[in-house]
């Protein structure tokens, strides 16, 4: 289980989180929508610390650590248990796609080059991605690109990962094949996931929490059914026309 309590950032006088909570049961899927600016980057940002919150609480499991006092050691601690998949993808440029895998076995986990080689091979393949193992970010599309960051953060074995817009710096053509890597995972993996997107048909698919956000307030937060197709907050219904373009999701139906 992770929990969020009373979690709050400011940038200067500009409120960005407004005293959110949320629970996220062990082994599901969050997915997390709201306009630009809602702070949903934000949100998941204080999770692992790579922004650190004005206030409130994250527990993960019966671990509890305060998000503006934390020591350097619980931070690690909570990057131990989280891995992050970055919508700018965050790759290493001087290394091949198995490098970068590997990168995260060899230092944060200690393991030998040979087993970390193998394994980092594995979850290439696992994405999809084995035959560009040895290219560099460069020689790779920005769909494969996204799917070696899913193998690097898969490769820590997480408690949870946290995909911040995974699709929104790829050409639309190849939003596809990340959200089926995604999909897979979220099927045959018992990792949590909270997910930052866009993409509502998928959300609605793959989600078993929809949390809508707007202006660093939680809106609105069920089932998909409940939220996309029956959602009770008229921010959340504006919101979903405006995305859909005037269609809407129907009982049973996709978009």
């Amino acid at each position: 289980m992770i929990k969020l309590e009373h979690v709050k950032k400011s940038f200067g006088d500009q409120a960005i989180l407004r005293d959110i909570s949320l629970n996220v049961p062990t082994g599901s899927v969050t997915v997390i929508l709201g306009p630009s600016g809602s702070g949903k980057t934000t949100l998941l940002r204080t999770i692992n610390f790579l922004g650190k919150a004005d206030g409130g609480t994250l527990f993960i499991n019966d671990q509890r650590y305060d998000l503006r006092k934390a020591s350097r050691k619980e931070i690690l601690a909570v990057r131990r248990q989280t891995a992050m998949v970055f919508q700018s993808y965050n790759l290493f440029s001087n290394m091949t796609a198995l490098q970068n895998v590997m990168e995260a076995l060899v230092t944060v986990q200690g393991r030998n080059k040979a087993d970390a080689r193998e394994r980092a091979a594995e979850l290439l393949t696992q994405v999809g991605m084995k035959e560009h193992a040895d290219k560099y970010p460069a020689q790779l599309s920005g769909g494969q690109q996204q799917r070696v960051g899913i193998a690097r953060a898969l490769a820590v074995n997480p408690q949870v990962i946290l995909f911040d817009e995974p699709t929104s710096a790829l050409d639309p053509e190849l939003v596809g094949e990340v959200l089926a890597v995604i999909r897979d995972v979220a099927k045959n993996s018992k990792v949590t996931m909270i997910i930052v997107t866009h993409e509502i048909a998928f959300a609605r698919e793959v989600a078993d929490q929809i949390v809508f956000m707007e202006g660093g307030c939680v809106v609105e937060t069920g089932a998909p059914q409940d939220v996309l197709v029956h959602p009770r907050e008229e921010r959340t219904r504006v919101f979903l026309n405006r995305y859909l373009g005037g269609t809407t999701l129907r009982d049973g139906a996709g978009i």
